[in-house]
C-alpha cells in the first residue's frame, strides 16, 4: 500500500520573464522607453534645483574650573542655528537681496533654505534653480548672520559682566566668608543697594538684545558659497532612468498578473 506524502506548502515562484520569448521582451523595452519618454517630459516641467552651502563657525572659550558641560555647549551651537532665521536676519538678507536686484519675501527666502549642524559649525543650504542665485543667497544669509550675530554677542558680554557683578554684589551682603574681602568691605549699604539697582537694569536692558548667546560661545568667522556645478534634484538624466526603471516595474508586474489570469482561467 502506497503512502501519500503531504504537500509541503512551498512554492517555487520563478518569474515568467526568465522563460520569456523575443517578442515578449521588446514589450518589456517598450514600456521601459515609455516610461523613460514620461521622465523626459517631466524634466522639462521640472527644473533642477542646486544646492550651495555657506558656513559659520563658532569658538568656545573653556575657562578650567567652571562648570561648563556638554549639554550646555549643545544647547549654544544649537541655539546659533535657529537664530538663522530670526526675523531681524532674515529682514537684512532680504534687504541685501533687494538692493542686488533680487526681490524676494521672508517665507519665500526661508522656503528656500535649510540650517544643518556639524559639529561647532553651522551651514546655510540654499536651493534655487539658478546655481549662482543659490550660492549668492547662502553667502548673503552668512555674512549678514555673521554681523547680527557680533552684535548680539557684544550686548551678551555686557550682560555676562553685569550677571558676574550682581553675584559678588549678593555674596557681600549674603556670605559671611566674602563678607571681609576689601570689596566688599568697600561697601555701603547705599552703595550696594545702587550698585544692585544699576546691575538690574542693564540686565533686563541687555538681555533680549543678547539674542540668548552666552560670553563663552562666539562666531568667529562665515566661509561663502561656492556655486553648485551639479543640480541636486531633478536632474533630466535622473529622471528619464527613473523612468525607464518604473516602465521595468511595470512591465514585469503586468506580465505576472497575466500569469496569474490565465492559470486561473
Amino acid at each position: 500500500m502506497k503512502k501519500t506524502g503531504k504537500p509541503s506548502g512551498k512554492t517555487d515562484f520563478r518569474p515568467k520573464i526568465i522563460h520569456a520569448r523575443p517578442t515578449e521582451w521588446l514589450g518589456v523595452a517598450g514600456l521601459m522607453l515609455l516610461g523613460a519618454l514620461v521622465g523626459l517630459i517631466l524634466s522639462f516641467f521640472l527644473p533642477p534645483k542646486y544646492e550651495a552651502i555657506s558656513r559659520l563657525t563658532t569658538n568656545l572659550e573653556v575657562v578650567t574650573g567652571t562648570n561648563v558641560t556638554e549639554i550646555m555647549v549643545d544647547s549654544q551651537v544649537d541655539l546659533v542655528g535657529t537664530l538663522m532665521f530670526h526675523p531681524d536676519v532674515v529682514e537684512r538678507v532680504r534687504q541685501s537681496l533687494d538692493d542686488e536686484g533680487f526681490t524676494y519675501t521672508a517665507n519665500e527666502l526661508t522656503g528656500k533654505t535649510k540650517i544643518e549642524r556639524q559639529l561647532m559649525s553651522t551651514l546655510i543650504k540654499v536651493r534655487d534653480t539658478e546655481p549662482e542665485t543659490a550660492a549668492l543667497i547662502a553667502t548673503t544669509w552668512a555674512e549678514n548672520a555673521y554681523e547680527r550675530l557680533n552684535e548680539a554677542y557684544s550686548h551678551a558680554l555686557t550682560l555676562s559682566e553685569a550677571k558676574a557683578r550682581r553675584a559678588m554684589l549678593t555674596a557681600c551682603i549674603e556670605d559671611t566668608t566674602k563678607q571681609t574681602l576689601p570689596f566688599c568691605q568697600s561697601l555701603t549699604e547705599e552703595k550696594t543697594n545702587q550698585l544692585l539697582s544699576e546691575t538690574e537694569r542693564i540686565i533686563l536692558q541687555e538681555s533680549p538684545l543678547s539674542l540668548g548667546l552666552t560670553s563663552e560661545l562666539n562666531v568667529s568667522q562665515y566661509q561663502p558659497a561656492s556655486i553648485p556645478d551639479r543640480p541636486i534634484a531633478f536632474q533630466r538624466s535622473i529622471l528619464i532612468l527613473a523612468g525607464a526603471l518604473a516602465g521595468l516595474v511595470s512591465a514585469l508586474v503586468f506580465d505576472e498578473l497575466l500569469t496569474k489570469e490565465s492559470e486561473r482561467e
